[in-house]
């Protein structure tokens, strides 16, 4: 279960590390288009956005990972049921709370698209950009959470197949008897 619980949380730090790179992109790239026309504007605005959220959410992923780890490792080795209990009710709320992102992500995308649709009508190149802004913010965000939560789920399932009986059973092997008959 360590090597399982360890996997996860690197995973999660390289994530958070590709995270904020790709957010700096996005904020670069935003802060480019937003000396451009109307159109770039928009777009640009929402990417600096996304970039700015991109860069507290990876940063708070990174920086808490390797304190929680050690917390958890450590309730692994020292009452394995209550880590067992704990972790598994944790990573059922993460699991739920990327559903509730994905609608939520959904929603903006869906709101970028009336955006679009009503600054390509009203013939305002600023709000159509701010549309396509959001469509992208939409998607970046549904491709990352699409992962993470990805990784939630193998872990979480490695937590449900986790029993202490394999972890007596080591134990157990490691014992010898020298008795003679």
């Amino acid at each position: 279960m360590r090597d399982a619980m360890r996997t996860y949380f690197e995973k999660e730090k390289t994530a958070a590390l590709i995270g904020m790179g790709g957010a700096i992109a996005a904020g670069g790239t935003g802060g480019y288009l937003v000396t451009q026309g109307d159109l770039a504007k928009g777009i640009g605005y929402s990417l600096i956005g996304i970039g700015a959220i991109g860069l507290v959410v990876g940063g708070s992923v990174y920086l808490r990972t390797d304190s929680q780890l050690a917390k958890l490792e450590k309730q692994l080795e020292t009452t394995p049921r209550e880590y067992k209990t704990f972790e598994g009710a944790r990573m059922e709320r993460v699991i739920t709370q990327f559903t509730i992102l994905k609608i939520a992500e959904l929603s903006i995308f869906a709101g970028g698209v009336a955006t679009t649709v009503v600054g390509t009508t009203q013939k305002a190149e600023l709000t159509t950009g701010i549309g396509i802004g959001l469509m992208l913010d939409a998607a970046l965000l549904l491709l990352f959470d699409y992962f993470a939560d990805a990784r939630a789920q193998v872990y979480m399932q490695q937590i449900r197949d986790f029993t202490l009986a394999g972890r007596n059973t080591e134990m157990i092997q490691g014992l010898s008897f020298n008795q003679s008959f």
